[in-house]
């Protein structure tokens, strides 16, 4: 009998309860740690927030409400952790916590005591006080989508310079060596592996290339000017963010 082999490119879903993990249970644990009060506030200041609501600017927001450092940056993961499971799974948090409600009794999660059942109804009327679908977010979350609209994120880009020899017929002398340049580019799938490519430059196309980023850094420069002028605001998302 003949054998065969199914090559599947991609990440396996099946299986895993996306979105469940005692690390992300411990997080939302943090509600319970703190006043209903602050939970309402912290909702206020979101509601109210004007623009794109971005991960520094969420983490202020919360920090300002939330003395205790460890507190605010667990409130601002299950805030932003939660908003991003609760759009991928087009669900609401009350259909979010019947899946962790599920989750928690399982046989295995059950032994392992995550939480009480009454730490859980806590919890299921503690956490839509603060978790909530805000306008600042929503733009957010466009901003990223259309600045992933278009292309493959690059995760790696690598210039290659080397040496290649020329042997003689009997391969035991180096008659010539060949300089050469790879430019090896490295981009994230649409399946979310890398996809990669490999080109070979000319002297010439390395200088070239080196013009061609000099070129694109002042136009980057004009539109940020332009912008700035027009008084419009540049989303800070993976596609815009600049390390100095």
């Amino acid at each position: 009998m003949r054998e065969t082999v199914f090559y599947m490119r991609g990440q396996f879903p099946f299986g895993i309860d996306r979105g469940f993990s005692p690390n992300m249970v411990q997080d939302a644990k943090v509600v319970l740690e703190l006043e209903p009060d602050q939970l309402k506030g912290i909702a206020l200041e979101l509601s109210e927030f004007s623009g794109f609501l971005d991960r520094a600017s969420l983490r202020t927001i919360i920090a300002s409400h939330v003395p205790n450092k460890e507190q605010s940056q667990r409130l601002t993961r299950v805030i932003a952790g939660l908003d991003e499971i609760l759009r991928a799974n087009e669900q609401n948090v009350e259909a979010f916590l019947s899946r962790m409600q599920e989750w928690l009794q399982s046989e295995e999660n059950r032994e392992r005591n995550f939480l009480s059942q009454d730490q859980f109804e806590e919890l299921r009327r503690r956490l839509p006080l603060v978790l909530k679908r805000y306008p600042a977010l929503d733009l957010q979350a466009k901003a990223q989508r259309l600045s992933e609209a278009t292309g493959l994120p690059l995760e790696d880009v690598q210039i290659i310079c080397d040496l290649r020899p020329v042997f003689d017929d009997r391969r035991t002398e180096v008659q010539g060596i060949i300089p050469y340049t790879i430019l090896k580019v490295v981009c994230k799938g649409v399946d979310g592996l890398p996809v990669s490519l490999e080109a070979i430059l000319t002297h010439r196309q390395v200088s070239e290339l080196a013009k061609k980023a000099t070129a694109a850094e002042k136009k980057l420069r004009t539109i940020g000017e332009l912008l700035a002028e027009k008084g419009l605001s540049v989303p800070s998302v993976d596609l815009t963010k600049r390390e100095e």
